[in-house]
């Protein structure tokens, strides 16, 4: 008997097959890199894709089975938990291609050139300190530990009872406590989304911003230097000066316009994975969500519509940067399999293609007058 869990499970493995199959297609293509910000999006979509087939297990087979059950459950957490370091990881990845000089104040910028190994890199992303002891920017540090913490908060939490007899004497209370994990847990991913609004429209006041800086006060809770992006529009390096030159002066980069459009889809599934703990019929550990043989139909569809089609959504929006990234920015046109981040960055091509520019409208108006 195929039930709802199953039916589910293959609708969206059929539809993250297909996030997938995009992804395949960049990295085949060239048009992105593994060693980029979409190896955080193949992530989520590996890890989505092993859920929904967990879910198809879950579906097909007579009785429930715990242990299905709470490797679906782990499994969903994770792919929520990418899929919010992958939003972060993107707008980090404009900071970088947008204001390569200072880059981003989330994060301490990194040595292309001299790239340190993984273990490094990893040891200053949770210190916010660089090689040499000084201060990095903070912010991502905190978000990293805040997500480690709600992470595991959520798993401890959703697994706590899940096989447990509820004819237990402590059955009741053992829950409440589940419950309370869980809504903790998933608090302080709805907090983290919020940040990440604020973060958005930073970056946007930025970005039209004509000077490239963020307000002084910012700058201090960032730790970074109150001149922050200045230099990048001044020497005409990356892609905030070439948007004025090329006359996209106070237009949003369509990087930024993807981040906007995929945040309501992640609020909605945080909201709802906050209601989970705290409504008993949404609530994996909770008996009311589980009929004779498996979830009640109202559990299998109000967790699909409000979990599994929300996070597809923003990866598929995640997704179309593949192909908008590089139509905004001529300068950038050139694919470069060597970056960390993937993002064309050749300016020198871009400063020689307007000295050319330049040069051409020089010798018609030179023409014009002899």
């Amino acid at each position: 008997m195929f039930r709802g869990e199953g039916i589910g499970g293959a609708v969206f493995i059929s539809l993250y097959t297909i996030n997938l199959s995009v992804l395949i297609y960049g990295f085949s293509s060239r048009r992105i890199v593994f060693k980029s910000v979409f190896s955080f999006l193949l992530l989520h979509v590996c890890l989505r894709l092993a859920a929904q087939a967990v879910a198809i297990a879950i579906g097909t087979k007579g009785d429930l089975d715990f242990g299905l059950l709470i490797a679906y459950f782990v499994l969903g957490a994770e792919g929520y938990f990418s899929l919010v370091l992958c939003s972060y990881r993107f707008l980090i990845h404009h900071h970088q291609h947008t204001y390569p000089i200072s880059g981003s104040w989330l994060e301490g910028k990194s040595d292309r050139k001299n790239k340190d190994p993984w273990y490094k890199r990893l040891r200053r992303s949770l210190t916010a300190r660089d090689k040499s002891g000084g201060k990095d920017p903070w912010v991502m540090t905190w978000i990293h530990w805040l997500m480690i913490a709600a992470n595991t908060i959520i798993i401890v939490g959703g697994t706590r009872v899940n096989g447990s007899d509820i004819n237990q004497d402590d059955y009741w209370q053992q829950l409440h406590i589940a419950n309370a994990l869980r809504a903790v847990g998933q608090a302080i991913f709805l907090v983290i989304n919020l940040f990440l609004l604020s973060f958005l429209l930073l970056s946007r006041n930025q970005d039209r911003n004509p000077q490239g800086t963020i307000p002084r006060g910012w700058t201090r809770f960032f730790r970074v230097t109150p001149d922050h992006g200045a230099a990048d529009v001044m020497s005409g390096e990356g892609g905030h000066d070439g948007r004025q030159l090329d006359g996209y002066t106070h237009r949003m980069h369509p990087t930024l316009r993807v981040l906007f459009a995929a945040w309501p889809p992640l609020i909605v599934r945080g909201i709802f994975g906050l209601l989970q703990g705290l409504i008993s019929p949404v609530n994996y550990a909770n008996p009311e969500a589980y009929g004779s043989d498996g979830f009640t139909t109202l559990f299998v569809v109000i967790e699909n519509v409000f979990a599994v089609l929300p996070e597809w959504t923003a990866c598929c929006l995640l997704c179309t940067t593949i192909f908008t990234r590089e139509t905004f920015n001529p300068d950038h046109l050139e694919r470069n399999a060597g970056t960390h981040d993937a993002i064309p960055n050749d300016t020198e091509q871009g400063k020689t293609g307007r000295e050319l520019e330049s040069g051409t409208r020089l010798g018609k108006v030179s023409r014009q007058s002899s």
